[in-house]
C-alpha cells in the first residue's frame, strides 16, 4: 500500500535513497583489509584535570605548613600582599584557559 504524500505537504516527495553498504561490505569492497584501530588523545586541559585529580586523591595539594606560615603572618601583619603580582597571576591564569588564545586585555 502507498501513501500519496503529495495532498498532505503539496510537494512531491523524493523515494527513500539507497542504504548505504555496511562496514563490513565496505570493507570486503575494499581488499578485506581490517579496520584502523581507534584511539582517544587526551587534550593538554584534560591531562592537566586529571593530574589534579590525581593529586587531590592522593592527598598532597594543601601544604598544611604554609597555610599555618601564611596564618600567623596575617595575624602578626608581617604578610606583604603584591597586589601587582596577584594580578599578574590572575591574568596568566586566565590565559590558560580553553578558549583564551588571542585574547588581549584592553587598557
Amino acid at each position: 500500500m502507498s501513501i500519496d504524500l503529495r495532498t498532505i505537504t503539496g510537494k512531491a516527495v523524493d523515494p527513500p535513497a539507497k542504504p548505504s553498504p555496511s562496514r563490513k561490505e565496505t570493507r570486503s569492497q575494499a581488499g578485506d583489509s581490517p579496520p584502523a584501530s581507534d584511539s582517544v588523545q587526551l587534550t593538554d586541559v584534560a591531562a592537566k584535570l586529571k593530574q589534579a585529580q590525581e593529586a587531590l586523591a592522593a592527598g598532597s595539594v594543601i601544604d598544611t605548613d604554609l597555610v599555618a606560615r601564611v596564618a600567623d603572618a596575617l595575624q602578626s601583619g608581617s604578610y606583604k600582599i603584591d597586589a601587582e603580582q596577584i594580578a599578574e597571576k590572575m591574568i596568566e591564569m586566565e590565559r590558560q584557559l580553553p578558549g583564551a588564545e588571542g585574547m588581549t586585555l584592553s587598557e
